[in-house]
């Protein structure tokens, strides 16, 4: 948080959470939401601790034990998302009525999609002796084994979620975090003297993230009353709390540092 570049990696990190998806699903109002970015998760370590033969068959009920939803919430999720390609399901060796869910590249690609550049970004401030993001988005299992690993930190002991309630807040809506990542692109390139990457009207964010204007203006609606930002009239101008803008950064330098030590352990 001391490099004089911090402010730099961040509008690059927020930059690339606002970039538009290759593909047509809705995959920031799908995943960009914490309840079924968190079941994703699950699933992927599920996967990946069963590949390596440390836990049960990844099966939708050993999901529905582990991840924080509903049994009939996560049933339909991973319905919907085997039907979009990104949760592919095999029968058991052992029990052939039993199906093994596995993440999709895609579903990995899109639950990796922070994770990635927040990596990328402390790659940027402390270069690594041989490239981390790259060779970690170049296969499917390696990719699944660093999410996966993190996913047991994270249930060990939540230092991801739990101790930023602010940023957390913004997750439990669609696309919060999207929305929250323009709003810091377009504060960090204001004090950087940049051009940001998406303007913060109410008509390019709902366009953007493929929501309505009213679900953008309640978001900051609420952003405002807790005290987070405030956005002008048009979007043309962001005011961020100095309380909130340190816990953002706080956040950000804590999932750099995890994903690195995390990316280190399994690349180096």
């Amino acid at each position: 948080m001391r490099s004089p570049d911090f402010a730099h990696a961040l509008e690059t990190y927020c930059g690339a959470m606002v970039q538009p998806p290759e593909v047509a699903w809705p995959t920031d109002k799908v995943f960009a939401q914490k309840l079924r970015y968190l079941v994703a998760f699950v699933l992927i370590g599920n996967d990946a601790r069963w590949r390596h033969s440390r836990g049960e068959a990844p099966t939708l009920a050993a999901l529905q034990r582990a991840a924080p939803a509903s049994a009939r919430q996560i049933a339909g999720f991973i319905s919907a998302l085997r039907h979009g390609g990104y949760v592919i399901a095999t029968r058991g060796s052992g029990d052939r009525r039993a199906l093994h869910l596995r993440p999709s590249m895609g579903l990995l690609q899109e639950i990796a999609r922070s994770p990635l550049a927040f990596l990328e970004a402390s790659e940027r401030l402390a270069p690594p002796s041989r490239p981390l993001a790259d060779r970690l988005r170049a296969e499917a299992d390696p990719l699944s084994d660093w999410l996966g690993r993190s996913h047991d930190r994270f249930h060990a002991e939540d230092i991801l979620f739990a101790p930023f309630p602010g940023i957390v807040r913004f997750t439990e809506h669609d696309c919060g975090y999207p929305v929250l990542s323009a709003a810091f692109a377009a504060h960090y390139a204001a004090l950087l003297g940049r051009t940001p990457p998406i303007r913060l009207s109410y008509g390019a964010l709902a366009e953007r993230f493929r929501v309505s204007r009213q679900h953008i203006g309640n978001i900051f609606v609420e952003a405002e009353r807790h005290g987070c930002f405030t956005v002008s009239h048009g979007g043309r101008d962001i005011s961020i709390s100095p309380a909130f803008a340190r816990e953002f950064e706080t956040w950000a330098a804590g999932q750099m540092a995890h994903y690195r030590l995390l990316a280190e352990e399994q690349v180096l």
